[in-house]
Parts: structure tokens; sequence; C-alpha cells
């Protein structure tokens, strides 16, 4: 016998690894103890069983446990015989012999493991003969395409993780209370995202997020900013004022921002912007409130979110009704009625007592004795604030702001204390030369759920106080400090006309002007889920899509993102990130150029967090579909569950040997996109390009027919969006900076379409409004 011959007989007598102890001891051990069940049975399954009369034994326990009921010898023999079995596992007699053989089911997860281990290695072998029978006999199959299909049932293995995969057919019973435990799950989960969500909010609430095993195509054609001044003031948890421009040099701050039930709660900016210089108008309500904001800047309308660009003279906008926001700084209360008197009369800054009313006169002497400062450096301390006052400003000394409720209300009393800057007739008016001092008496008394319209007459404002609830709560939280009982009188029969008190924090104000106020600096904050902040008292809404999609999934929710760039290095791609993480101009990465401190402060903060980021690029050019299927294959062994993958962009890629046209070639790659998102469980985006014919036709908007090289693509797809600039076409358009993202088809959903902002000099889509997505 040659050595050849010796060495095929020696390969046929090899038996697979199995092992018939460890096989008879789980069965055995599960008739022993029926509880037993719950530790094996995710474990193995009935192929895992090498003998065949063992695969009917575990098939009769697993029927007799889901049924609820008891499993020994009789029972298990009573089933074998009802289903004609009883003969294939070698009678009852064998039955006996395991249920005798077996002690104990104490190491019944043990032998399970050993049982799952010698299965693993038996169909290790039987790919590998089906691996070496294909490469001998290849019937017209690349090695390439050999490749492909050899690493996907070795993967299949791995993924099977204990449980055999189910194949073929499925009873629809076995589906029905997994259906329904994904229903219940679905049902009591926060928001309507079920997927995997993309940080644009409107585009999230017509997808529900980005679902696993999906394809999506997003396409546009190849080559957007809503800001204020820098400086608008904002109020912090602390009650301190701080202007947007200071904010963003802090890059921390905690302010309030109006949710669900338009009520305010306190949030954290996840972005500070610096936006450069950019073209804004000042906007003026009826309440007397001012912002100066770009056209492109979202108002609270009471038909929703819009730009200042669609709103017109007349028209509402939110405002708050009451900001409940309060420090805890606390001083003796006869300094904070000091600082009222001295910072609300004039005569009263040089103790001038003459003009004084006689419980004003009594209630100030008492103040200063109790302030009694011999030693002469407290009054120096507030000289200071008096000095403040007397400016031409007139501002409000810092610490006014950051006061404790109880003593602002005080400072506030005392403040109103004044006889000739105050009048009552059905309302409460008050008089002030300096426009900053008016307008933070108008602000504070908001914190108490006062409003105030300010008005100016030649060269005094007027701060009045009218609204019914806004009497009232004058009345319970400020009071009037009077001799007089006709003032309180007054107000309080006004106040009948006050029925109830309005629930929410909001209330509509008219716009009175929208004026130009040439080019300035301008600002933003990104604001996390509600992306809306208060600046002057009003109400404002804060600031390429699959990257930013990516950029998200992999930073802010540290879930695994492959990127396949074949249009851009990695590097570029990285600066790219950069910019749009960071908040630093595109520009001034690349070129190096301009750089300043604060850049560089903020290129540090993007880099801790793409440390942290499971974010993968590979930037190979000219990917063929089954090279892309090995590597993602490999990440996700790596990684776990992978939360997306992101293709730039489709028509860079191959087919190796296609001798069809190009079109065949790009649905052979659509294809090989789905069924990797369905083995793999993850969705794909892959960016594709569009005919230029589109430009040929006055309505540029995207259609499905667009698509280059479309194929299949629209059929395979699960999910095609499209990206619309209407500036990139009309130089004069009325919507610059802003992105239409087209839904043109949702296999399991509406179709529509949703508006973002795209700050162009950071490559970055943003959230627009709430509201801006038209159903078709």
């Amino acid at each position: 016998m040659t050595d050849a011959s010796s060495d095929q007989t020696i390969q046929s007598l090899k038996t697979p690894p199995f092992s018939v102890e460890a096989e008879q001891s789980i069965l055995g051990g599960l008739m022993l103890e029926n509880e037993a069940w719950f530790n094996v049975a995710d474990l193995v399954s009935e192929t895992d069983f090498y003998r065949h009369e063992h695969q009917i034994l575990f098939r009769a326990i697993k029927s007799l446990t889901e049924e609820g009921r008891p499993c020994d010898v009789i029972t298990l023999s009573e089933w074998l015989v009802i289903h004609n079995q009883l003969d294939a596992i070698g009678g009852l007699s064998y039955l006996e012999q395991i249920y005798k053989n077996t002690p104990s089911a104490a190491n019944i997860v043990a032998y399970a493991e050993i049982v799952r281990e010698r299965s693993i290695l038996r169909q290790l072998i039987k790919v590998g003969q089906d691996i070496a029978n294909s490469a001998y006999h290849p019937q017209g199959r690349s090695s390439m395409k050999l490749l492909d299909n050899a690493e996907s049932v070795v993967f299949e293995i791995a993924e099977q993780q204990g449980t055999q995969k189910r194949k073929g057919f499925i009873k629809i019973q076995e589906l029905i209370y997994s259906t329904l435990e994904r229903i219940d799950l679905l049902s009591n989960q926060e928001g309507e995202v079920t997927g995997i969500p993309t940080g644009f909010k409107d585009f999230d609430e017509l997808t529900s997020g980005l679902q696993r095993s999906d394809l999506i195509i997003v396409a546009g054609r190849p080559s957007m900013g809503k800001c204020i001044t820098g400086d608008s003031t904002i109020a912090l948890s602390d009650g301190s004022l701080v202007t947007i421009k200071e904010l963003c040099h802090r890059q921390q701050a905690q302010l309030l921002t109006l949710g669900a039930g338009d009520k305010f709660h306190l949030t954290q900016p996840s972005a500070f912007i610096n936006s450069g210089i950019q073209p804004v108008c000042r906007v003026t309500t009826q309440l007397g409130r001012e912002i100066e904001t770009t056209l492109t800047h979202p108002f609270l309308t009471p038909t929703g979110w819009k730009p200042l660009s669609e709103i017109v003279v007349g028209q509402k906008i939110a405002v708050p009704r009451q900001l409940n926001l309060f420090g805890t700084t606390t001083l003796p209360d006869c300094e904070v009625k000091l600082l009222g008197y001295w910072l609300g009369q004039d005569y009263l800054k040089k103790n001038d007592l003459t003009h004084l009313p006689p419980l004003i006169k009594e209630d100030f002497k008492i103040a200063m004795m109790q302030f009694d400062d011999k030693t002469g450096e407290k009054r120096e301390k507030y000289r200071e604030f008096i000095d403040i006052a007397n400016s031409s400003n007139q501002s409000f000394p810092p610490i006014i702001f950051t006061l404790a409720r109880p003593q602002l209300a005080l400072f506030l009393n005392r403040l109103f204390a004044n006889t000739k800057k105050l009048s009552f007739y059905s309302c409460v008016d008050y008089y002030h030369s300096s426009e900053v001092f008016i307008k933070s008496v108008q602000h504070l008394l908001l914190r108490f759920g006062i409003l105030a319209t300010l008005k100016r007459n030649n060269s005094v404002w007027k701060l009045q106080i009218k609204e019914p609830q806004s009497l009232l709560n004058f009345i319970n939280h400020i009071g009037i400090f009077s001799e007089s009982q006709l003032d309180l009188y007054t107000l309080q029969e006004c106040t009948n006309l006050c029925h109830t008190a309005d629930t929410k924090d909001i209330c509509w104000d008219h716009i009175t002007a929208i004026e130009p106020q040439g080019n300035k600096e301008v600002f933003d904050l990104t604001i996390p889920d509600t992306h809306n902040f208060v600046a002057n008292d009003i109400c404002v809404h804060n600031t390429s899509f699959a990257m930013n999609i990516a950029e998200y999934v992999a930073v802010e929710k540290k879930i695994p993102v492959g990127v396949f760039s074949m249009e851009m290095s990695s590097e570029q791609l990285m600066m790219r990130l950069f910019s749009s993480t960071a908040r630093v101009n595109l520009q001034r990465i690349r070129t190096g150029k301009n750089l300043e401190d604060d850049d560089w402060a903020k290129l540090e903060r993007a880099r801790q967090k793409f440390q942290e980021a499971p974010l993968f690029i590979d930037e190979t050019p000219a990917f063929n579909p089954y090279e892309l299927r090995v590597r993602v294959r490999r990440l996700a062994r790596e990684q776990g569950q992978l939360g997306l993958i992101v293709v730039d962009y489709l028509q860079l890629m191959q087919v190796p040997d296609n001798k069809e046209n190009r079109a065949t070639e790009v649905s052979e790659i659509s294809r090989s996109f789905k069924s990797l998102a369905k083995e793999l469980n993850v969705p794909i985006i892959a960016l594709s390009q569009l005919n230029r014919s589109l430009e040929q036709r006055p309505d540029k908007r995207p259609r499905m027919s667009d698509l280059r090289e479309s194929g299949s693509i629209e059929q395979d797809a699960d999910l095609i969006v499209f990206i619309y600039r209407d500036e990139v076409y009309n130089e004069d358009s009325p919507d610059k900076g802003i992105a239409e993202v087209i839904i043109a088809k949702q296999r399991n959903g509406p179709t529509g379409a949703v508006r973002l902002t795209f700050a162009g000099q950071y490559t970055k889509f943003e959230n627009y409004a709430s509201d801006s997505y038209y159903n078709e």
C-alpha cells in the first residue's frame, strides 16, 4: 500500500469528536432534576448532540418542559411511544440505563459545555471539508468569492454563542411571544427612537432612528448658521447673568431650556460656538425685550420654531412667563435694604432723608444703625456698588442677581419704595433714566413671574406692570412698602380680573420691530435634546450628514462605528471630524494658519472625546464588496455588536472580474451591502452620487430616478435620503444655510422632509426645528 493510500485510509477511519458520557449525563441530569433545564437550554441545542438517539431524547425533554409537564423515565417513555420514537432510542432499557448511570445534575453545566465544544469542533471539520471541496471544484467562482463564503460560514459558527442558529422555516407560533415582548419593550421605552439615534431630532422622529439590518442610501450633489450677538445675556443656575460671548470662553454652564409641557428645566450645553462675523437684525417685542440674531436663527412661534427670515412684525414669539432662577448668596437684611435704597433713590446715596416719607425714613435709619460699620470696610465695599449705580449705564452689582429668593424679594421691595419713581393706578409704573438699569429690574421681576413692559419716552424709561396675574404676583412676592393702604387696595382690586394662574412657563409676545444692525460677532450654543435656551429673556433655538451621524453614534453614544473612506484619506477625514466636533473653522485646521489659543483648547477637548470614541476608519481606495465584508466581520468579532457602518461612497467600489455593465455592477454592490447588514444586524449607510440631469429641471430637488447607476439600489435600500440645499442653485435663496433632508423611501415608515442647518465652516449639519418636516 502506498503512503498516499495509507493516509486516505487513516483519514476515513477518523471519528468526529464527541463525548457519549457527557451527552448521557445531560439527559440523565434533566430527568433527575427538571429545573436544570433552564441552566442548559441556552448552552446546547438538539443538533449539538452527536448520537441520533440523544437528539431525540433532548427533543422529547424540551417538549415536555415547554408543556409544563414533569420529565422522568415514565413520562419520557410515554412521549416516545406517542411519537413512535421509543425503538429509535434503543427502547425503555436504554432510557433506564441513562437514568441509573447519572448520580446527580450538579455538574450538568460543565457537561453541556463539553457537548457544545465537541459540536463546534465537528462543525469546523465539516466547514473545512466544504471549503476544501469548493477549492477543488470552484464551479466558476473566483478565489475572492470562495474566501468570502469561507469566512461567512466560519463567522456563523462563532456567532452562535451556544445556541444553534435557526435555519429554514420558522412556525409562526414560535414568533408570537417574542414579537409581543418586543412590542411591550418598545411601548415602555422613553421616546420614539427604536433604532440607533442620529442626533437629528426631527429625522429620528420620522425614522425612529437607524434600524438594525437596514441599508440606508444617502445621496446629494457633490461639493449652512443661527446665532445671536455676543452681548446677549443668559441667566445661569446660580442666578448670575453672563453674556454668551463670556459663556463660550468659559465652555461650561448650567442654564434653562424649554422642555415638555412648555416648562423650563436646567441643562448643560454640549458645545459653545463662535460663528464669526455675520449680518444680524435686532428683534424688539411688545414687552420691550430685545435680541440681535442672524436671519436664520429660529424663534418659537404658536405654529412651531421658525427662522427670523420667515417671521414678520406683528407675529407672536415665545418669551418666558417666569424664570425660576435664584441664587444662594445671603447678606444681612439691613445691607439688602440699603442696596435697594441706594440703587433706587438718588438722594439716599448721600444719606439725604429730607424727601422721604416717615415710614421709609425710619426704615432707612434702622438699617443704617444695624449696618454700623465703624471700620469703614463695608462702607467702602458698598461705595463700589453706588459708583456702579452712578455710572452712565447704572447697572446692578453682580451680587444682586445671585441673591437667595427671600433677599431678592426684599431688595426689589425697597427698590420700589420710591414715591418719586413709582405710581399706582390699576398698575405699577416705575421710571428710570438708565436702559441697563430698567432692563435689570424687568429681568429680576420675571424671576417672580411678573411680566413688565418697557417703553421709552424721550430720555426716561417707563416700566409698567399691568397684567392681572403679574400684579397678583407682585403683591404676593414683592409687596408694597408704603404708608398708604390705598396703593395696595387699588392693585388688589385690579387683580380681581385674575382667576387662574398660567401653568406654562412661557407666554406669547408680539414682535414690534425687526431692524438690520450690520455685521457683528455672533455665537451659539448646542443644547442636547431640546435644542433651545433663553437669551435676553427670549426663547431661542441653538445649532456632512452621514459623517455627522457616525460622529454622534461613536463620540456621544459610545457605540462602535466603522467608516470606509474611499474618497478622502484618514487624515483629511480626521480634520473634518476635528472641525465638526471642536467647532473650529475647517480652513484654519487645513492650513494650520490663524489658529488662536482658544482654537487649540477646543481641539484638545475634541481630542479627549475622540480618545474614548469607538470610531474606526479604513481609507483603502477602490474596495470591492468581498474585501469590505471581510473587514466588517473582523471588526464585529473584535468590537462585538456594531452600531453603524458608513461607506463613502458606493460608486467608488468595484466588483472584481465584472463583465457586465456598470449599473449591474452597482446593483451587485448594493445587494452585498443589504446582505451584510442582515448578517451582522447593523445599519449600513452607503453614500451615493446623483445624476447631473436634475440640474436641467426647474425644481432641482432630487428624485429616486436621479440616483446615479441606480440599478437595484432603489429596491435593496430600506431608507433613501436626499440632501438638498437651495443656496447651491439660487444665489439669492431665502433658505441660505438651510438643508432639506428628503426621505424619498422608507420601507417601514413615512416619507417626508426634515430641515437642518448646515454650518459650512465646520462641515456640520445641525438640528433646525422640531416641527420642520412635511409629510407627503
